[in-house]
């Protein structure tokens, strides 16, 4: 997740044209299911909200349409009547009140992105069908946006060094450790309080603050993990649950038995997905012909040649980091591959034959990611705890998946010392039995959260049904479906889901 939609939604919020919400043409086709379905644990849940207070929430127009309010929650569900805090919620209400289901909440990934001016973003654009039967909710997590933000002075600063150049590697590991210590110098006890866990108790106050019995939820990227939480501490409050491009819900925990030592992206292997989706992009770009710019050629060979050959050297201001973040970026959305396609082009014919003397790659893109999502992130996920464990994962990966390894190994270094512990995150198990099954989407090809990610969460879940999106991007906001969105609209208002094995074609392909 090279940061990931945990890279945040950041990326998507950029995206001007959402035909997935508004509706456009497309086929839906069956293929046969691809996983088992688990027995149910029936243990005793975890810790719920222990007998909190559901906040009073006093509405008031904002934002062109949209109402606003605050809504106060403890800090510490160990002391419900403890300590509070105050967050900030925001509805879009439904346009016909008449026949009005209940709410629908909302998270747009991150973790670290501003669920407020997320909705404000999307809201009006979700289909009129959802909008009709449904108030549009979000809120601003803990930690994040203006709902008690982590206060980290200091921690804007940008990585430096290089931990695969021996000169410069215990300096990447002291600017990597450096927001954590700045946070809990700013942020104190309240680190140890900001777990999805908590955020999913959050949303269960929310939920009976809006009168609604049953929580209906629709997450992205990020937001399945948390809707995966909410779904096995509350089984008994899910109504309807659709989680879109979706995380492995135990990769993002702890990793099967043996992987805790392993970063979060190697474990979800987001780096063969980023591989996969390059593949695609260079059988799509010979399929496309002139309407891609770097056709023509053995098109796997002229890329080894460029990252070669910026491998020695920037090329007319290019950097090797900067050339693979800026791939990272494109692949999120197959409308930016004409554009990558044409740097592409621009830097072949200053690199022919540079692979021939194998350099090694030695300045890979290492992400950085806001104090909002380490905040998170960090408590809630096992990651190595040395920068031994870092450097000995380093070569091995680097060995198995070329280009993009490296940055899915240190996209997590930023924890290393973390200083807040959540002793109430959740950590499994996964299926809680549920009235409703819970409707899972994906897109084949999606460098962030690959489709075996959702495979696996769809049998994790136990009562996952999986859609898959025939496209090439990070969720279905990237990859527009009107197939998908009327599948997650029937959903939502019947509870109806696609029958097993049920793909989506996208509206639109690349390079067209």
């Amino acid at each position: 997740m090279t940061s990931r939609l945990r890279r945040g939604f950041a990326a998507i919020a950029a995206v001007t044209a959402v035909c997935l919400l508004v509706g456009c043409s497309a086929t839906l086709t069956s293929t046969a299911p691809t996983s088992a379905t688990p027995s149910a644990d029936t243990s005793p849940p975890a810790m719920g909200t222990n007998g909190a207070a559901a906040p009073a929430l006093h509405w008031t127009p904002c934002h062109q349409g949209f109402q606003c309010s605050g809504a106060t929650v403890p800090v510490s569900y160990r002391e419900p009547h403890g300590s509070s805090l105050n967050l900030a919620a925001i509805k879009l209400p439904a346009t016909d009140p008449a026949h009005r289901i209940g709410s629908l909440f909302f998270n747009f990934g991150g973790p670290g992105s501003d669920g407020v001016s997320e909705l404000v973003h999307f809201g009006q654009r979700y289909p009129a069908d959802l909008r009709a039967r449904f108030d549009l909710v979000s809120f601003d997590p803990r930690g994040i946006g203006a709902s008690a933000p982590v206060n980290c002075p200091g921690a804007d600063t940008p990585l430096s060094g290089n931990p695969m150049r021996p000169a410069q590697h215990d300096a990447f590991y002291a600017t990597a450790a450096a927001p954590g210590k700045d946070c809990a110098a700013g942020s104190g006890a309240l680190l140890d309080h900001l777990s999805s866990a908590n955020v999913a108790r959050d949303m269960d106050l929310l939920r009976q603050a809006v009168g609604d019995k049953t929580l209906n939820y629709l997450g992205y990227s990020y937001g399945t993990y948390l809707g995966g939480t909410y779904a096995n501490l509350f089984p008994g409050n899910v109504r309807a649950f659709a989680l879109d491009g979706t995380l492995d819900l135990v990769a993002n925990a702890t990793g099967d038995p043996g992987q805790q030592s392993k970063p979060v992206d190697v474990r979800a292997d987001t780096a063969g997905a980023q591989l996969e989706e390059l593949n695609r992009f260079f059988a799509e770009c010979t399929r496309a012909g002139p309407a891609c710019a770097f056709s023509g050629g053995d098109l796997p060979t002229k890329f080894a040649d460029i990252v070669a050959r910026l491998s020695q050297g920037p090329v007319g201001g290019t950097t090797l980091p900067t050339f693979l973040k800026n791939i990272d970026s494109a692949f999120y959305q197959a409308g930016r591959w004409k554009a990558l396609g044409e740097t592409f082009a621009a830097l072949a014919g200053k690199s022919a034959g540079a692979s021939a003397a194998k350099p090694p790659l030695l300045d890979p893109y290492l992400p950085t990611h806001s104090t909002g999502f380490l905040a998170v992130q960090c408590v809630d996920s096992e990651n190595p705890t040395t920068a031994a464990d870092y450097d000995k994962l380093a070569a091995s990966e680097a060995a198995r998946v070329p280009y993009f390894a490296l940055g899915a190994v240190f996209n997590m270094a930023e924890c290393l010392g973390w200083q807040g512990h959540d002793e109430d995150r959740y950590l499994g198990p996964w299926n809680r039995p549920r009235t409703n099954p819970i409707l899972v989407i994906n897109n084949r090809y999606d460098p962030a959260t690959p489709l075996h990610n959702a495979q696996a969460t769809a049998s994790e879940l136990g009562d996952g049904r999986l859609l898959v999106v025939d496209g090439y991007g990070h969720t279905s906001l990237n990859v527009h479906s009107a197939c998908a969105t009327a599948a997650m609209v029937s959903y939502f208002t019947t509870l109806t889901t696609p029958a097993p094995g049920t793909t989506c074609a996208p509206d639109y392909q690349p390079f067209t």
